[in-house]
């Protein structure tokens, strides 16, 4: 899987860039990506807030996730289980889809 990771205004540092290509492994491991762009962002001056984004490219589709909070590792724990839900989502539809249309064509 090709990961491409982009840190606007210095908002991660090494570990967070090992931290996130460590969880989209596990990802991987559940699910079929073919490539992830992250884009990691530092906002706000006196109330911070790291936003987390990820965009998937699987087959078919590029699945989309932005998460936001105080803390860039809790972001990113978000962005990966809301993805993680539209991966589950994605699965079924591909692999109930044929059944259905199968059941629809019998009938």
């Amino acid at each position: 899987m090709n990961i491409q990771i982009s840190n606007r205004h210095e908002s991660a540092d090494g570990h967070i860039k090992t931290f996130v290509e460590n969880e989209l492994a596990t990802l991987q491991s559940k699910y079929e990506i073919l490539g992830a762009d992250v884009i990691l962002d530092r906002e706000g001056h006196a109330n911070v807030q790291y936003s987390a984004e990820i965009n998937l490219k699987v087959r078919g589709t590029t699945l989309h996730a932005k998460e936001s909070s105080e803390d860039v590792g809790k972001s990113i724990d978000l962005v990966v289980k809301t993805l993680e839900k539209q991966l589950k989502k994605h699965r079924d539809l591909q692999t109930t889809s044929p059944e259905l249309i199968r059941k629809a064509i019998e009938k």
